[in-house]
């Protein structure tokens, strides 16, 4: 199959659950700040024509998560009917379509629950294409890379092995390393 047969799964469906752990009851996880917190995760589903699936999440500290829920609702319309093709031969255009919704944005592009609710989305398109080339996520990173095939984003600069760890350095793109 070649690379671009690959990534050609078309996106039909996006699914958000609303999962919470009942911490606050124990008090596990609290601290000066969050003093009850009941951590939660608002968890994606892209389902594609293919069948291949991707999956991600983001956290809350609970009260709120149905409105991130709610969020990738919303931002979900932006989402299905495209193609993974589409979205990873622009990503950096993919991130801001999502977060410069003119109708949306003012619930806070670069933080709150436009953000929270981006970030599940993202995540689960990266597992999807990590699903699609066959890879574990940070193989996929690493090979990006590798492949100078960095755009705007944070990437994995360089897995050093140090016995049975592998330590991932990070780096922040600069267009010197943009091909």
């Amino acid at each position: 199959m070649t690379n671009c047969a690959k990534m050609q799964h078309g996106i039909v469906n996006v699914t958000v659950r609303d999962v919470r752990f009942p911490t606050s009851l124990e008090q596990h996880g609290s601290d000066a700040m969050h003093t009850d917190p009941d951590y939660s995760a608002a968890y994606v589903v892209i389902d594609t024509d293919s069948g291949l699936k991707g999956f991600g999440l983001t956290f809350t500290c609970g009260k709120g998560t149905e409105i991130v829920v709610c969020a990738v609702k919303a931002l979900s319309g932006l989402v299905v009917g495209k193609s993974l093709q589409e979205i990873v031969s622009d990503f950096r255009g993919f991130y801001r379509l999502l977060t410069s919704d003119s109708q949306m944005r003012w619930l806070g592009p670069e933080k709150g629950v436009i953000q929270l609710a981006t970030a599940a989305v993202l995540n689960a398109v990266w597992d999807l294409w990590a699903r699609a080339e066959s890879k574990p996520l940070w193989k996929l990173l690493v090979d990006m890379v590798s492949h100078r095939r960095c755009r705007s984003l944070i990437y994995v600069q360089c897995v050093i092995a140090k016995g049975k760890q592998n330590i991932l350095c990070f780096h922040t793109c600069t267009p010197e390393h943009v091909e």
